[in-house]
């Protein structure tokens, strides 16, 4: 009943700073812009076409001549070509084909809300603080906030974490009580990233797999993991800098360089590979040991997309944090948040907004858990049965304390990329790992300038 009150209070507040009379039968459309791009992520569009619906029923119970669409889109293409569309469409700066919401990764909020297309949402969250918002987990509101508002609403979360094939270790000979224990020893910093290179180089040995090691082809945060794996950080929260630590930097670049040319248990031309590739390897044909990138929602897509049997992933899978790299360094395991946004263009603030609170329900956002692996949201959630009930979630969510984020900061997504760009150079033998960390000073200098401490 409250959120209905609510809901026809905002709905009429919108309608009177829109300045127009509701028609007879009148249907006010909402245009959303989403991106999986794993396809079982589908429920970020489809959650706002269900919060439609039941803002719908709402009107209708109360005998209101209006009725909201949403038109969501569904993006499964790849990150880059879902943010090109975003950005040649804002730039165009033409409202009739801008989407009122846009659901993006949480990296892009500086960038955005710098080039003003994201709306700050601080007043709207107030206004549904004690009926929604005050459930979301805290920290979550860090990672949308730029400036010292906030941006975005989280949609979900998840955790990135180590895969290895259990089949394969049954094989080395390992016990059922060494494969279980596994995990606890890369948390306490007894299973070390050497430890993992030889363990993949004696699969590769042993006639298991064709590669035994594997990471993510394309750029993204994953790999400020090493950074913090060999003791680097990569933010100063305090002067809001990002950090260009020299000494992880050259460790991580170097894990990389061994892998392919000291233990040759990653092909050269890793950063080359179809994702597809990556995830046969990993999850169905087991060609691969040990994948160092893994998330969460991969879970669901090799059920959806490979249709791999769960069951048959918990025989041959398992996973850890990122091992420690040094005494130095930590496990740890990179969260990339993502959240609606309402755009600035929008002449439909108010009702996007409505439509964003309504799609975060209990049981919508945990409907998308199910289906793409991802984590709760709200503290609520935890305790809603669906959620409860599935094992892998509450397997997976072991892994949260030790949780890092990307830095929000405009250039944050131009260091992934050139971090990335030096890892493939090590890779192919093109840049030595001295000439990889000089490669990413000198480029970003060049692009943050004094918004780069270079240690």
């Amino acid at each position: 009943m409250k959120r209905a009150v609510l809901a026809l209070l905002l709905v009429a507040a919108f309608l009177v700073a829109w300045h127009v009379g509701v028609a007879a039968n009148e249907v006010i459309t909402i245009r959303a812009w989403t991106v999986g791009p794993d396809t079982p992520a589908f429920h970020r569009a489809e959650n706002l076409i269900a919060a439609a619906e039941r803002l719908n029923q709402i009107l209708e119970a109360a005998g209101a001549d209006l009725r909201v669409e949403v038109e969501a889109d569904f993006w499964t293409d790849s990150w880059d070509s879902f943010r090109r569309r975003i950005i040649l469409t804002a730039e165009e700066g033409d409202p009739a084909i801008m989407p009122d919401i846009i659901l993006s990764s949480h990296m892009d909020i500086p960038v955005w809300a710098e080039a003003g297309w994201i709306a700050p949402l601080d007043h709207y969250i107030a206004q549904y603080w004690e009926g929604t918002y005050q459930d979301f987990y805290p920290h979550l509101w860090d990672a949308v906030s730029y400036g010292g508002q906030i941006y975005g609403v989280p949609q979900d979360i998840e955790v990135r974490m180590v895969y290895y094939r259990k089949d394969h270790l049954r094989a080395l000979g390992w016990s059922e009580e060494e494969i279980a224990s596994l995990p606890q020893r890369v948390a306490n910093k007894e299973f070390l990233l050497t430890d993992l290179q030889e363990l993949a180089q004696a699969m590769q040995e042993a006639g298991l797999v064709d590669y035994g090691l594997l990471h993510r082809p394309t750029e993204g945060p994953d790999f400020f993991q090493f950074v913090v794996a060999f003791g680097g950080e990569y933010y100063d929260s305090a002067s809001g800098k990002l950090i260009v630590d020299r000494a992880a930097l050259r460790q991580t670049l170097e894990f990389f360089a061994d892998n392919v040319h000291k233990y040759k248990i990653t092909p050269s031309g890793m950063t080359t590979w179809p994702w597809p590739a990556v995830h046969r390897a990993t999850a169905e044909e087991g060609s691969a040991g040990v994948n160092i990138t893994g998330g969460m929602w991969n879970w669901a897509e090799w059920q959806r997309d490979l249709g791999i049997p769960e069951g048959e992933l918990w025989e041959n899978l398992t996973w850890s944090l990122i091992p420690a790299g040094s005494e130095a360094g930590r496990p740890n395991q990179l969260g990339h948040p993502v959240a609606y946004m309402v755009t600035q263009l929008s002449d439909k603030k108010d009702l996007a907004f409505l439509l964003i609170t309504i799609a975060s329900d209990v049981d919508l956002n945990t409907r998308h858990s199910l289906a793409a692996a991802k984590l709760a949201i709200r503290r609520s959630q935890t305790a809603f049965a669906p959620f409860v009930e599935s094992e892998f979630l509450a397997a997976a969510s072991e892994l949260l304390p030790q949780q890092i984020f990307m830095a929000a900061h405009p250039a944050s997504g131009h260091y992934a990329t050139v971090l990335h760009e030096a890892i493939s150079g090590v890779e192919v033998g093109a840049l030595t790992p001295d000439e990889g960390v000089e490669l990413i000073v000198q480029r970003m200098q060049q692009v943050a300038g004094e918004d780069v401490l270079v240690r």
